[in-house]
């Protein structure tokens, strides 16, 4: 076997693990090992970034791990303590000492960050609040997830994700047995009597 192949076994191997750690976590709507998906929903204050519907998969990370420019998903604060049960998908654009300051990617619906002046929405993101770091984010497949019923719209994403990875790997394969069978060109050599 060769070593494009291995790698290619490896992979497959890798996203079949992931989705089954996604199923699960989609069946039991909790944190599994540290990892928990979303629905990126009713807004449009992540576009380009993220769509209405994407699903993202967010891996729980220490709050010191957390950076500018980071993707998180949080609870907003809640003046005087505690979290509001909202989830919201927004990026870091200020650390500092009080918490995290975040701001939709979308400049028309979010001019401001949501813990500032002018608007004020809430204090600043405390580790607390803090859901975890979107890692990946699954093109519209959240609108599956709303049109089904649990657990088929499960399934169904779980199924589509496997289908995509697996078109994207045969292409992979076609591409690479193209390329081996062209270039195996033989050259034929004609030797000529010499004349003198």
């Amino acid at each position: 076997m060769s070593s494009p192949r291995k790698v290619s076994h490896a992979a497959g191997y890798a996203v079949i693990v992931l989705l089954l750690v996604v199923g699960t976590a989609f069946l039991l709507n909790s944190r599994i090992g540290g990892i928990q998906v979303y629905d990126v929903y009713p807004t449009a204050s992540m576009r380009p970034t993220l769509e209405v519907g994407d699903l993202v998969i967010v891996e729980a990370v220490p709050y010191t791990n957390i950076h500018l420019g980071d993707v998180i998903v949080f609870q907003p604060p809640i003046p005087g303590g505690g979290c509001s049960s909202e989830v919201i998908v927004h990026r870091v654009v200020n650390i500092t000492s009080e918490g995290l300051i975040t701001q939709g990617d979308n400049r028309f619906t979010n001019p401001h960050p949501d813990e500032g002046p002018p608007q004020n929405s809430w204090p600043p993101v405390t580790p607390e609040c803090v859901k975890g770091l979107v890692v990946v984010s699954l093109p519209f497949l959240g609108r599956i997830s709303e049109a089904f019923p649990p657990p088929l719209n499960y399934v169904l994403v779980a199924a589509i994700v496997l289908l995509i990875f697996m078109a994207e790997l045969y292409s992979g394969r076609k591409d690479e047995e193209a390329k081996s069978d062209g270039s195996e060109t033989k050259t034929t050599v004609i030797d000529l009597p010499n004349r003198t």
